[in-house]
């Protein structure tokens, strides 16, 4: 039978010490080993204890909630982040090709240009 040290944090014993045995205090067999290490709590201490551990617990509740809304707002912030690195890709693609048609048709107008020019010269 192995005893362990425990900490009670019912409403009747908040925060109260205990040495208990691992085996079950419901089973069949009688041997069971409970014993208190502090004193019993105060009545006030009994009226104050569990409303101070139920807003620390929805404290801690908070916490957490507000860690995995954190959690999912940088799960999103890393998406839109890659979204933007994609329009900023296709922007570029995009100013690429405006300036590879705007050379283009440069090309081709001087081109026609030097055609005409061509042509008039062998007609003079």
């Amino acid at each position: 039978m192995k005893i362990k040290r425990r900490t009670s944090w019912t409403d009747l014993n908040p925060g109260r010490r205990f040495e208990a045995c691992d085996q079950n205090r419901n089973s069949q067999t009688r041997h069971h080993f409970f014993e208190w290490l502090d004193n019993e709590t105060c009545p006030r201490g009994k009226e104050v204890l569990p409303g101070l551990l139920r807003i620390l617990r929805g404290m801690e509740e908070e916490i957490r909630a507000r860690d995995e809304q954190l959690r999912l707002v940088e799960v999103e912030k890393k998406k839109l982040e890659e979204k933007v690195c994609v329009v900023i890709e296709g922007k570029k693609e995009l100013e690429w090709s405006r300036q590879r048609q705007l050379k283009l048709g440069f090309a081709l107008i001087l081109s026609w240009c030097l055609f005409v020019i061509f042509v008039m010269s062998r007609k003079i």
